[in-house]
């Protein structure tokens, strides 16, 4: 007997989902099925090949929200990140305070 494949797309908003976040949960559900994100007609065409059983849509666009808030976040956060990553640094290599 032979599995049955399912297929599967949908159009992401461009305005909610980056192509970045598509790709980074492309790669989380890699094991689950083929994704391939791709520009179209009205946003990024998402298309859903050769999916693993009780494999869903939703769960995928969940993880690509989910990736897209901490790449929101990584961007909004990064000048306070890298000035305690210095400070750190800075600490660890002995500086000395100015009087």
């Amino acid at each position: 007997m032979k599995e049955e494949k399912k297929e599967f797309s949908l159009t992401a908003d461009p305005r909610v989902y980056s192509a970045e976040a598509l790709r980074l949960a492309a790669f989380v559900f890699s094991d689950r099925a083929e994704v391939c994100v791709k520009p179209g007609k009205g946003g990024l065409a998402v298309s859903f090949a050769s999916a693993a059983p009780g494999f869903h849509p939703g769960d995928f666009m969940n993880e690509a929200l989910n990736q897209q808030c901490r790449l929101d976040l990584a961007k909004k956060n990064s000048k306070a990140a890298g000035m305690i990553a210095t400070k750190a640094l800075l600490s660890a290599a002995g500086e000395k305070k100015k009087a």
